[in-house]
């Protein structure tokens, strides 16, 4: 159950221009989205920062849900919303089963698996090694890097924000919504 009280957007007209910005770059309003609603201006600008690493990267999608599956491994909603994600992506189930299992998949290409192991130690308490760092660099330049590294933070905050407001998770028909919602933009870009 959700700690805080819900806010209707219908009363407080701030909350329902950040909800119609929010609608507009993702399809819908989640309920992680929703459970910010009582500071409308820092859901905003959360919106803005999240919409940025979605969306506007360097990366693949591929990569942006490998980083996203990954960092959301420990928080249910995460790995929920973004297990289904990954696979429409192009990522094997199998693959996505071990990410959530928190290891790194050998059936990955090896910059892939590079992305998996960086994101890994990103949340652990140790940090990411010298040694990734340099396998990194093999792979990817600094720009997409500095990507990874944004888009791991952010979903670092988000799933910490959700385990701590008790965030619940949307029901199928809703995370239907955002499957549908994800592919007709992939075939966009």
């Amino acid at each position: 159950m959700a700690v805080l009280s819900p806010v209707d957007p219908a009363s407080d007209p701030e909350l329902k221009k950040v909800y119609d910005e929010i609608a507009a770059s993702r399809g819908w309003i989640s309920n992680a989205m929703q459970s910010l609603a009582n500071a409308p201006e820092g859901l905003r600008r959360f919106a803005h920062f999240g919409d940025y690493v979605r969306y506007h990267t360097a990366l693949t999608e591929r990569v942006r849900e490998l980083v996203i599956v990954t960092v959301g491994q420990k928080v249910r909603y995460a790995a929920t919303h973004h297990a289904g994600l990954a696979i429409q992506a192009g990522i094997p189930k199998e693959a996505v089963d071990e990410i959530l299992a928190g290891k790194v998949p050998a059936a990955l290409p090896d910059s892939e698996r590079m992305v998996v192991r960086y994101v890994l130690e990103f949340v652990s308490s140790d940090s990411v090694s010298d040694d990734t760092f340099t396998e990194m660099r093999k792979h990817y330049g600094e720009r997409s890097i500095t990507d990874v590294t944004l888009l791991a933070a952010y979903y670092l905050a988000y799933g910490t924000m959700i385990k701590c407001l008790r965030v619940e998770l949307e029901s199928k028909d809703k995370l239907d919504v955002e499957l549908r919602w994800q592919k007709a933009q992939a075939e966009k870009a």
